[in-house]
């Protein structure tokens, strides 16, 4: 008699316990999930490469920005034209804080009257570079902001211009940290033709 009891109470206690970790389980799925559908994945946005083996320069950037040549300096452009990226290597060697006053001082007197926002260390790429931020009037006297970027390897030296508008989109923003941060600088090359 006393089995039967203690069987009855034990397959009861074991179903109770059952019971209520399955209800936890159903509970933290609906907790987890927010009782909604999963978000949708992600889009992937296709990028074209830009590989200029004569100066060591190689980037991405993503298929709707347009980009033209001119000279030695390549000009990104993204779709509602509001962003502008410039990438040039205008010196062999190491000449950054030279390319980076001349630079500023160019802004400067483009984007009157310009005030200097930020002057600090900066990543282009992997490569520890020096960047300043400035804010100012451009054409029309439409607010303009500059984020520009030099750095300096063994044998050349880069600077990498951004201008925006006065308070950029966040996609925008967004798209322009991402094509920073595949930029690659390495031993420049000659090309055969």
């Amino acid at each position: 008699m006393l089995d039967r009891f203690l069987e009855a109470l034990t397959g009861r206690r074991v179903g109770g316990a059952l019971f209520v970790l399955g209800g936890l389980i159903v509970a933290g799925v609906v907790l987890f999930n927010g009782g909604e559908d999963p978000p949708p994945k992600a889009k992937i946005q296709p990028v074209r490469l830009v590989s200029v083996p004569q100066l060591g320069l190689a980037f991405a950037h993503p298929r709707t920005w347009r980009r033209t040549v001119s000279g030695a300096v390549i000009r990104l452009r993204s779709p509602d034209r509001s962003s502008v990226m410039t990438f040039a290597s205008p010196l062999r060697g190491r000449h950054t804080k030279r390319v980076k006053q001349a630079l500023k001082d160019a802004l400067v007197k483009r984007l009157k009257p310009a005030r200097i926002l930020r002057d600090a260390p900066a990543k282009l790429g992997s490569r520890p570079v020096t960047t300043f931020e400035l804010r100012g009037r451009g054409p029309g006297k439409q607010v303009t902001r500059a984020l520009v970027f030099v750095g300096s390897s063994a044998y050349r030296t880069y600077a990498v211009t951004l201008l925006t508008p006065g308070r950029p989109s966040a996609r925008r923003l967004a798209e322009a940290q991402q094509i920073l941060a595949t930029v690659s600088l390495s031993k420049p090359r000659k090309v055969k033709r």
